[in-house]
């Protein structure tokens, strides 16, 4: 960020110094601010309404379907992930930027944001990827998927996860003199994980139109089964492009704000467009921990089944105390 108010030495910027020179300074801080916070304010009860369901309908399961696959741990954790962003990092992130609308100053070191923001956010980012493995394993390898990926693999990569990102959003504080390095670092760490994830899910769909197309030019199976066969396609595919869709709305915007901020020179003259670009795309990553329910969880027969028995029981008890 330095390099945007003419500060030489871009990778030894402390974050004091970016906060008074790449945000403190603009003319429209104010304002800016108060949407952020606005913003973040609205967002958080929407982020926790979503996972908490999720987390609910789990620790109820009434059917017995939800604890028992390796997908389920990582759908689990992801949703412990995804609520910490909508109790702690938008409260936090609203507070921020109420206190500096009001008095015109940080509460806070500008570190201390982007460690809380490269764990809570990047922890549900990691386990975006790892439903990307599992599921191109139960593509790629479905005779072998039940050996390789087992609960408690999956429990042991959820906990990788958290301790690896919670180690690097620590180093946010500790390398806080180097603010700016730490920022293109994250930036490069998700963008790589990013393009993995569009690789693996390239595969995956390229993987089943070859499995299709097999079963197609069996002259065993009935027209029913291959409206069936070519059903399911569609439906892989259609899922697939949701899922892609909705992060790549989330994230680019700030992986492409970032680079415009670090390899764009003459960009940096337009510091107040880049800093209000910086803070809409990060409310944007924060946005993808509300969608993660509906991509990952709700769209799954088992999970909409148990909310649909969850709801029913609820109604027909609230039925009955009313009678």
């Amino acid at each position: 960020m330095a390099a945007v108010v003419g500060h030489f030495n871009l990778w030894n910027i402390t974050s004091k110094q970016a906060l008074q020179d790449a945000w403190l300074r603009l003319e429209n801080v104010k304002p800016l601010s108060a949407t952020s916070s606005v913003v973040s304010m609205v967002m958080a009860p929407m982020i926790m309404l979503g996972n908490v369901l999720i987390l609910l309908a789990v620790w109820k399961d009434p059917l017995k379907k939800l604890r028992s696959s390796p997908s389920n741990v990582i759908l689990v954790s992801m949703a412990l992930a995804d609520l910490s962003v909508g109790l702690v990092v938008c409260p936090l992130t609203a507070y921020w930027g109420w206190v500096i609308f009001d008095k015109g100053i940080s509460p806070f070191d500008l570190s201390v944001i982007f460690a809380i923001n490269a764990f809570s956010v990047n922890v549900s980012f990691g386990h975006m990827f790892l439903l990307t493995v599992d599921r191109l394993l139960a593509v790629v390898k479905p005779l072998q998927y039940r050996v390789i990926i087992t609960n408690k693999r999956a429990v042991i990569a959820s906990c990788v996860c958290w301790i690896y990102f919670l180690a690097f959003g620590c180093s946010f504080l500790i390398l806080r003199d180097y603010l700016a390095l730490m920022a293109a670092v994250d930036t490069v760490q998700l963008l790589s994980i990013l393009l993995s994830m569009l690789i693996m899910y390239t595969v995956i769909m390229f993987r089943f139109h070859r499995y299709s197309k097999s079963r197609i030019n069996e002259p065993i199976y009935s027209q029913n089964n291959l409206t069936f066969i070519l059903k399911r396609e569609r439906r892989l595919f259609k899922a697939i492009t949701i899922v892609i869709c909705a992060f790549l709305i989330c994230y680019m915007p700030a992986f492409i704000v970032q680079m415009f901020i670090y390899l764009c020179k003459p960009c940096h003259p337009n510091l107040a467009l880049l800093m209000i670009f910086f803070g809409f795309s990060t409310c944007l990553t924060y946005a993808n921990s509300g969608l993660n329910p509906i991509l990952y969880s709700w769209r799954l027969p088992k999970y909409r089944e148990t909310f649909k028995y969850l709801l029913k029981n609820r109604a027909c008890k609230c039925t009955g105390q009313n009678t």
